[in-house]
């Protein structure tokens, strides 16, 4: 190995930019400037077999070699020998010293280009053929999405928590459609706020980016275009998600995207054409529009004849999983929970309403058929095969010495979802039998065993924090069912799955605020459009 000094000048003219006289062991300047020399740089810029490490030892039979063999076998340096290397650069052996310490020797070496004459031009190198591609704005945008779909795949921060609609959404990002772009790029912003430890949860949501995710939205709905419909949909439900986890100055009953959603997909009709991404965020968004439709006080526009049949269908002819399937076709059935709370809201009025309460029957007793024929079925089935386990509950122990596993988010969303279901149906036709005199313990009881199923199921709903929100309303409605130790158990589990976040009205869930929830969504209790804690405290209604 050879060593080519790269500047002869000393520190203070290489500091300075000056050429030095080299007038050793001071030179001019430095001896006019008073200052100390370091003499001679010694820096090397080290060369393996005079080719800078690019070529092969050279063999003694090259033609070219620097050194060439003697009749006695021995090596000569030619002192004036050249090599060029691959890049055009001659490298120039100069002259061969002696160590001063051992029999070492090493070579004087100089790098010098080879002239051209003025007149050849210098040609830049021609391009490749086949040019490395470049990549779209919205290709870019939709690699970083499924970046941050694949960066926290089984943990809390998934966002496939929100919906199985959201891995579809990447091919859609190459549409005409900004809408589903900008809120796109709003979700991929806030969700990579959320992995910084250094921001505090208030800063998660980028408030510029929802500002333009809501103006694109606005113009999507002034302005619907029939191919781009499932876009709308799918950027309003992921906006609503957004929302509800991001957004900590909004509760959950101050929601505004339900309404939205409601009409674009009523807007197409029943018998439109879903494809997979529009049939999975249309349910994905269902228990938020049948949520706004029990503050409003309305049926579901889907509870029809004509759209339960769509939708069936459209359902069984998808190509989605059947844990999917199962999910959607209660959502189906549920869309007639408005109409339960509607009537209970008449009873409330006139409490010697029997027509009314036979009426509150005639409809809850189909729906209470249903949700057990699915539990004899579609979960029996799923804890036979494994998908759903009784283990050792490391939690609460004392409360229950068991607890339950799934084998994904999909199957325990349909284990929670048909518990709460099945008190609020529980609940209202509660009421009607209050009114017809019908005393009935299996309905208490009924509620009672499908609240301990929420409570068992904590556990492992706890591993999906943050985004798993959705499970606190069925903590919610299961609280009425427990005893004093029980709704202890409901308020810390409540306060632990939104840890991040801060309930309205005062940043912790109370026995009140819980109650007038309940009451409201099951329709014991009016809404009311104010933030005033009193009228839940006083007992006359829920907030919205």
């Amino acid at each position: 190995m050879v060593g080519i000094p790269k500047s002869n000048r000393c520190t203070f003219c290489k500091l300075r930019k000056t050429k030095c006289d080299e007038n050793w062991p001071t030179c001019g300047a430095c001896a006019r400037a008073g200052k100390v020399c370091s003499g001679a740089r010694n820096n090397y810029k080290f060369v393996v077999n005079g080719c800078h490490n690019e070529e092969p030892t050279p063999k003694p039979c090259d033609a070219d070699d620097a050194s060439i063999s003697s009749g006695d076998g021995s090596q000569v340096y030619d002192p004036l020998s050249r090599r060029s290397s691959p890049g055009g650069t001659v490298i120039v052996d100069m002259k061969e010293y002696t160590a001063a310490l051992g029999p070492g020797t090493f070579h004087r070496m100089r790098l010098t280009r080879p002239s051209r004459p003025r007149s050849v031009k210098y040609s830049r190198p021609t391009p490749s053929p086949t040019p490395s591609p470049v990549m779209s704005p919205a290709d870019r945008l939709a690699a970083q999405f499924t970046s941050c779909l694949d960066a926290a795949a089984g943990t809390g921060h998934d966002m496939q928590i929100w919906g199985p609609s959201i891995r579809m959404i990447p091919q859609r990002l190459a549409t005409e459609s900004p809408v589903l772009r900008h809120v796109v790029e709003l979700a991929v912003a806030s969700w990579s706020n959320s992995q910084r430890d250094i921001l505090s949860p208030e800063t998660w949501l980028d408030l510029r980016l929802h500002m333009q995710a809501l103006g694109s939205l606005r113009k999507a709905l002034e302005s619907p275009e029939q191919g781009l419909v499932t876009d709308t949909i799918a950027a309003q439900w992921l906006l609503q998600k957004l929302e509800l986890t991001y957004d900590f100055e909004r509760g959950a009953n101050r929601e505004h995207h339900a309404a939205g959603l409601t009409a674009v997909i009523s807007r197409g009709g029943p018998w439109q054409c879903f494809n997979d991404l529009g049939l999975s965020a249309t349910f994905d968004s269902f228990f938020n529009m049948l949520q706004e439709d029990v503050r409003q006080g309305r049926e579901s526009v889907f509870m029809h004849y004509e759209w339960t049949t769509a939708f069936n269908q459209a359902i069984e002819s998808s190509t989605i999983r059947p844990v999917l399937k199962a999910m959607y076709r209660l959502w189906v059935e549920m869309t007639a929970w408005p109409t339960l709370v509607r009537l209970v809201r008449l009873l409330a009025q006139d409490p010697s309403d029997t027509m009314t309460a036979a009426e509150l029957v005639l409809r809850a007793t189909p729906v209470i058929e249903y949700l057990e024929r699915e539990n004899e079925t579609t979960l029996k089935s799923m804890m036979e095969s494994g998908d759903i386990i009784e283990v050792e509950n490391l939690f609460d122990s004392d409360l229950f010495p068991t607890c339950y596993q799934f084998r994904g988010i999909d199957t325990a969303k349909l284990f929670y979802t048909h518990a709460m279901y099945c008190i609020i149906v529980c609940r209202t036709l509660q009421e009607a039998n209050l009114v017809l005199e019908n005393y009935a313990p299996s309905v208490i009881k009924r509620c009672r065993e499908y609240s301990k199923r929420i409570w068992m199921s904590y556990p492992w709903m706890r591993t999906q924090r943050p985004l798993a929100i959705e499970y606190t309303a069925a903590l919610a409605f299961s609280y009425e069912s427990a005893n004093e130790e029980e709704k202890e158990f409901c308020v810390r589990s409540l306060e632990d799955m939104e840890y991040f976040r801060r309930p309205p009205p005062i940043g912790r869930w109370i026995d009140t605020t819980i109650m007038a929830n309940v009451r409201g969504y099951t329709g014991r209790t009016p809404f009311i459009k104010t933030q005033d804690i009193t009228i839940e405290f006083c007992g006359m209604g829920c907030r919205c």
